[in-house]
């Protein structure tokens, strides 16, 4: 029974930081178009991953997404994904090409802007604020 109670004073103490906790909707979709054979992918993916990490980029209003094209299956699952994003025009149009990041206006599907594997961390960071700039303004 004391157990209980604790539990139950955990829960109730929890439950103001729980909902401090609200969901944030995207401004910007990172979206990476990759394939595990791609030459381009092998450099840019670093490139954003160190960008992420050293501009804080997980803390901002943007959500990335990898659309993996390695192959038919994958290809399929990242269609699929990319349609439930809204994303289903911008798929088609790349028709399969891969080794670059769309930088996407969550909200009105427009591409702000494309990251390619010329991009170094730092100007990949400043590319993701710059679009989040430009779809929250």
């Amino acid at each position: 029974m004391l157990r209980l109670v604790a539990l139950l004073a955990l829960v109730i103490l929890a439950s103001p930081a729980l909902a401090a906790n609200e969901t944030q909707e995207p401004e910007v979709l990172g979206v990476l178009f990759y394939a595990d054979w791609c030459g381009s992918c092998k450099v840019l993916e670093p490139e954003i991953d160190k960008a992420r990490g050293k501009a804080d980029l997980d803390n901002e209003a943007v959500l990335f997404v990898r659309l993996d094209l390695t192959d038919a299956t994958r290809s399929h699952q990242a269609s699929m994904l990319a349609s439930s994003l809204g994303l289903g025009e911008a798929f088609a149009q790349k028709a399969g090409a891969t080794g670059f990041m769309l930088l996407v206006d969550a909200e009105t599907k427009e591409v702000i802007s494309m990251v390619t594997r010329k991009s170094d961390a730092a100007a990949i960071a400043d590319q993701v604020k710059a679009a989040i700039l430009k779809a929250a303004g």
